[in-house]
């Protein structure tokens, strides 16, 4: 298979952005990878992230911090005031929401995009991430747009900066099928939003982390 140019993937430490990163390795010609420090309670994952980032043998792991967003609060996230609650999402934005995160996850991974040449940058959302505004198909085109608007080099080159998004529409489950056909190491990410170590199982995320990974034991 012929392989694209570069990529920058977003890398949490967690199932999705850890099978986009095996993924994009089987894609693309040179993976770089970026992980941010935001003040959130799960920093533990970060860890997890510089790991895998290892195993991966990625070309540069960088490594942004965002400390207004610890500092802005309103998220159970970040906001030491706000429990992470132990329930599923709701169809509105739960309160795990941190504003506009993605969209400045993706302004700084288009910023180390720039100034290394990288024509792609990955982000792993998925349909079970749907309640969440800034995970949207709708808002993954407008961010991808803003980001072409003001590259300095696209303006320069001509050409454009996409945002790759293969898990749009797939389940959880879907991606841990993928990441099993590709090797992924499932054993060394991380998904807790608690922070705990080992994983509290009780947050949604670690309950979707665990139904999706039940489909590995039937193999």
């Amino acid at each position: 298979m012929l392989k694209r140019e570069d990529i920058i993937v977003l890398l949490s430490g967690g199932i999705d952005s850890t099978t986009l990163l095996w993924l994009s390795k089987e894609i693309f010609k040179k993976v770089y990878a970026i992980s941010f420090d935001y003040g959130q309670k799960h920093k533990v994952e970060l860890s997890y992230a510089k790991e895998i980032a290892k195993i991966a043998n990625v070309e540069k792991h960088f490594i942004a911090t965002i400390p207004h967003l610890k500092d802005l609060g309103n998220s159970a996230l970040t906001d030491k005031n706000i429990e992470v609650p132990s329930e599923n999402y709701t169809d509105e934005p739960p309160i795990t929401t941190v504003p506009m995160r993605n969209l400045i996850f993706l302004s700084l991974a288009a910023s180390y995009a720039d100034v290394y040449g990288i024509e792609n940058i990955g982000i792993g959302v998925h349909s079970l991430d749907s309640p969440y505004p800034d995970c949207r198909a709708e808002f993954v085109s407008s961010a991808e747009a803003a980001i072409n608007a003001s590259s300095i080099m696209v303006a320069k080159k001509k050409n454009r900066i996409k945002i790759f998004t293969p898990f749009l529409g797939m389940s959880k489950a879907d991606i841990v099928k993928l990441g099993y056909s590709l090797g992924v190491p499932f054993e060394k990410t991380y998904s807790c939003y608690k922070g705990t170590e080992p994983p509290c199982g009780e947050c949604a995320t670690c309950r979707q982390r665990e139904e999706a990974l039940k489909i590995l034991e039937s193999r």
